[in-house]
């Protein structure tokens, strides 16, 4: 059955939202712009949808524009240090419709650049052009954008991140609902600290992902189940799968860094052996390191997508520790009897053959065999992304 456009897409928006809890904010509009007013996200995001869609078809000058917007409750949200944007503001605000959709779309270079939605009054209006300035530092970002990238196609995102398309008269979510694994690695990222801006975790997985098919190279991206590490995937060092592993020692600590970034530290595990007297008074004698922040977190996430390139798998751990690169990846413990492949409406009943798929997706396939705590992230060099990951005793390839 095919969605009634627009409002499945604005339901299967809100849905993803409460299910993944990206959101920290709500969109409010009442009668006089003031805060405080009565929710009615639905019907505004249904208004940005629609009228994104029609203009999508717009033709200016005879030619089609791949256009964006963000929607923000003021223009000063988009001045917000915080929110990373440079705002070019019109003098005059113009009606946000198809028409000066279609209008300023070749102004705004999307994806460089959006149109800067907010409301005034009851409507909603353009008030100028939007350029997010803090990309390289991977900041998360929560307004609201609707962007489409050609005729018929729309999307809605939640700061930088796609949660839902519509194409073809089919949704697709970014984030389905059979995504445990990614809510296990935030929890042990996160430890005991549960701040909603800790979901940058999750975030920062999925930037990895986006950059590896923006590189263009292809990579197998595999994240260990909780408590695992090399020795549990390939036993004793000097096994035939361990003779082209890269490992890394001292691992780099992406979450760790996360962490940094919302202002809290990982404690040691309650197992860990204490310094030695000579490293303790090192350690105490030393200044303290600055806090670089985002800087460190770009510098991570950079260095991890190169690793992707090279031939095998980056292995991390269930917290996000990059323990080894360049891994051929071990057997499946069993016959792998059939694999499934998620549906955009997140069905999980079509065969999917194994057999014409590379090594990359065979490896995939079994390190997540028999393991459904763990993930397996694989790019295609043709810029397809995917997930491998066993749901209910299925392993199933489900495409991002």
């Amino acid at each position: 059955m095919r969605p009634k456009y627009p409002s499945d897409v604005t339901a299967a928006f809100l849905e993803m939202e409460a299910q993944s809890q990206v959101a920290t904010q709500r969109m409010t509009l009442s009668p006089t712009g003031a805060p405080g007013g009565p929710p009615v996200a639905a019907p505004v995001l249904t208004q940005l949808i629609e009228t994104m869609f029609f203009a999508s078809m717009a033709t200016e000058e005879g030619r089609l524009n791949p256009v964006g917007i963000v929607f923000s409750e003021s223009p000063a949200d988009l001045d917000d240090e915080a929110a990373a944007w440079d705002l070019v503001r019109f003098g005059s605000t113009m009606a946000f419709d198809v028409e000066h959709v279609a209008n300023l779309a070749s102004a705004c270079a999307w994806p460089r650049s959006f149109l800067s939605v907010v409301p005034i009054e009851e409507s909603l209006v353009i008030a100028g052009i939007a350029t997010p300035h803090g990309r390289q530092a991977f900041d998360v970002d929560r307004l609201v954008r609707v962007v489409v990238p050609k005729p018929g196609v729309v999307a809605v995102y939640r700061g930088e991140w796609e949660v839902v398309r519509y194409e073809r008269g089919a949704l697709r979510t970014w984030m389905p609902k059979h995504r445990p694994q990614l809510d296990s690695i935030e929890r042990t990222v996160l430890g005991g600290h549960g701040r909603p801006l800790s979901r940058h975790a999750r975030n920062h997985l999925l930037r990895i992902v986006e950059a590896m098919v923006e590189l263009g190279r292809g990579g197998l991206l595999a994240i260990l189940g909780p408590g695992e590490g090399l020795p549990q995937l390939f036993g004793e060092e000097g096994n035939p799968f361990d003779t082209e592993l890269k490992r890394l020692d001292p691992a780099l600590c992406l979450g760790a860094a996360i962490l940094d970034i919302a202002g809290v530290h990982r404690a040691p595990p309650p197992d860990a052996p204490p310094l030695a007297p000579g490293k303790a008074q090192a350690a105490a004698r030393a200044p303290a390191r600055p806090m670089t922040g985002h800087d460190r977190v770009h510098r991570l996430l950079d260095l991890i997508v190169r690793l992707t390139t090279v031939d095998g798998a980056v292995v991390m751990s269930h917290a996000l520790d990059v323990l080894a690169f360049g891994a051929k990846l071990p057997p499946a413990r069993g016959i792998i009897s059939e694999i499934f492949a998620a549906t955009p409406d997140q069905r999980m009943d079509a065969s999917w053959a194994l057999d014409a798929r590379g090594t990359r997706h065979r490896a995939a396939a079994a390190f997540v065999s028999g393991y459904p705590e763990r993930i397996a992230f694989i790019v295609s060099q043709d810029g397809l992304a995917a997930t491998f990951q066993e749901i209910e005793g299925k392993v199933v390839y489900w495409p991002l």
